[in-house]
């Protein structure tokens, strides 16, 4: 290839590092958090759904008909229950849904929502869908999967990002590949003992080329479920379906609506439950949807993960027989290779097939993604501030050093930080809603941890920094210990096998921080005397 091409791929790649590299950060490591949100950290943020918990079918069945009763015929076309025995709430949810006219000829979808206690099925709360919908209501590990997914902006702004992200990401990995063409040959080449720029070097590359197909499957996965929502749909929509996405949902997802007989009889969801979890020992059912409840002609899809299909199975059943009729996927009506691919996506992207390995897999090769756009930056600035005639002036690169320590430090901070706040909260503010709270923490002391390297030596803000994280860390088991009563010595009778893991993890990676931090400290003594540039991106390394 030739120089004149290499250079104008190597200024690519460079202006895509510089204006994305920080929010790449931001979203690879709220992501490899984001990976545990579901349902390990749900688990940790919630003490009543720390223990196992069963799947009553008999109390389940008996519910969904005396809610039914309730509500009346009208709402009874689609009943959607997400069941707590995966713990993927803290709630057990039951939606009653139904279609009606409206004056001008059209239709609207209209619903009831119920809320019970995961254990004992009492109610907790009634809306409405639509403001159901529209009340945020975030603990930790809520607040942390939206974050990765939107950054909180909402729709379209924030899923927009997120998937130009991704796509950025994409174009990072092909330029990389291509400006370093000698790459193979250092695959085993980590000069840690050598100078600061070549450890950094060494390290960009090897994070970069080893994990390639990692990073590719992030961005591209990223990409696709960051703008599928806002772009791909409608647009699908509109070409298809003249705008109708709903329309265009039901066409090509696996629930479909049966025609209804208009004959009631009961529909023997205790038995299909029982049935399956007997039938399939090897899936954790989540999720059930009736349509048509009631009705002769009712289907009843139920949901789980565990087996090969990476986007879980559905199994469908007649309602009024318990019969079983097929197995299907989640986009089980698109015959071929593209159902299996729209189906792998989601889980793909949070690694959450194969099991708690492939999630941790999934969260350490994150970290190495979140850190290759940094090491990048980082490369960048360390050349500039050495460079004999560098592009722009010291102070432009030392500013930008402080922003790099500020941001991707505080966000890494923030988000331990949310960890001690959820259990003071839970303790201080018992059975209320602490959105609010925990985003003041979260972005609260992101933005402290921001501003401190403009006001503190920027060297001491990173140390600073990474003590606080570690600190947090440490105390979040014996904090955990003493506010909830869940500890490792009673994990046997209180069967928190979850939290009590995520207590011991966070112990770890604490203690690593503070390993991290005391050498720092000698380094930062040992290079005291060095002239202030050399002296500052070795801190702020």
């Amino acid at each position: 290839m030739k120089s004149i091409t290499i250079k104008k791929l190597y200024t690519l790649h460079s202006w895509v590092g510089l204006i994305t590299g920080i929010l790449l950060f931001v979203i690879a490591f709220t992501g490899a958090v984001a990976v545990f949100t579901r349902p390990e950290l749900k688990i940790w943020a919630n003490e009543e759904i720390r223990a196992e918990i069963p799947i009553q079918s008999h109390k389940i069945a008996n519910t969904i008909e005396q809610y039914a009763q309730k509500v009346g015929p009208d709402y009874l076309e689609e009943v959607h229950i997400r069941l707590p025995s995966t713990r993927n709430s803290e709630t057990a949810r039951v939606i009653y849904e139904g279609h009606f006219d409206t004056p001008n000829g059209g239709e609207e979808h209209k619903g009831t929502v119920y809320e019970f206690h995961p254990l004992n099925w009492s109610l907790v709360t009634e809306n409405d869908m639509e403001t159901f919908f529209n009340i945020e209501k975030y603990d930790m590990s809520t607040f942390l999967a939206h974050f990765h997914a939107d950054l909180h902006l909402g729709r379209p702004l924030g899923f927009i990002l997120t998937g130009l992200l991704g796509l950025t990401l994409m174009v990072s990995i092909v330029t990389g590949l291509f400006i370093h063409r000698k790459i193979l040959a250092q695959l085993f080449t980590f000069r840690i003992s050598k100078t600061f720029s070549l450890m950094l070097n060494d390290g960009h590359k090897v994070m970069s080329v080893w994990a390639v197909l990692f990073h590719s499957v992030i961005a591209f996965t990223g990409a696709f479920l960051g703008l599928a929502t806002v772009i791909l749909v409608p647009a699908a929509a509109y070409v298809g379906f003249n705008g109708d996405q709903e329309k265009l949902l039901e066409t090509f997802t696996a629930i479909k609506a049966p025609i209804i007989a208009n004959v009631a009889q009961p529909t023997k969801l205790a038995d299909i439950i029982d049935i399956s979890i007997q039938q399939r020992p090897d899936l954790t059912f989540d999720n059930v949807s009736i349509m048509g409840y009631g009705d002769q002609n009712a289907l009843v899809y139920i949901s789980g993960d565990g087996s090969d299909q990476l986007g879980g199975e559905t199994l469908v059943y007649h309602g009024a027989t318990a019969e079983y009729i097929r197995t299907q996927a989640n986009f089980g009506r698109l015959e071929g290779i593209t159902g299996k691919i729209l189906d792998a996506m989601f889980p793909l992207h949070f690694g959450n097939f194969g099991g708690l390995l492939v999630k941790s897999i999934w969260a350490i090769l994150g970290l190495s993604t979140a850190l290759v756009p940094i090491t990048g930056l980082m490369l960048w600035i360390e050349r500039g501030l050495n460079a004999q005639n560098p592009t722009h002036s010291k102070r432009t690169y030392q500013n930008f050093n402080k922003l790099l320590i500020g941001s991707c430090g505080g966000v890494v901070l923030a988000t331990v930080a949310l960890f001690i706040a959820q259990l003071l909260f839970d303790k201080a503010m018992p059975n209320k809603d602490h959105t609010d709270m925990i985003f003041i923490t979260f972005f609260g002391i992101w933005f402290g941890a921001l501003i401190l390297p403009f006001i503190i030596n920027q060297a001491l803000a990173l140390k600073a920094i990474v003590l606080g994280s570690g600190l947090l860390m440490v105390l979040i088991m014996p904090l955990d210990a003493l506010l909830t009563g869940s500890h490792v010595f009673n994990v046997f009778d209180t069967q928190h096998y979850v939290s009590v893991s995520v207590d011991l993890t966070m112990l770890f990676l604490g203690t690593l921080l503070l390993v991290v931090y005391s050498k720092m400290t000698q380094k930062y003594h040992a290079l005291n005397s060095m002239p202030i540039s050399t002296t500052a991106i070795e801190g702020g390394a």
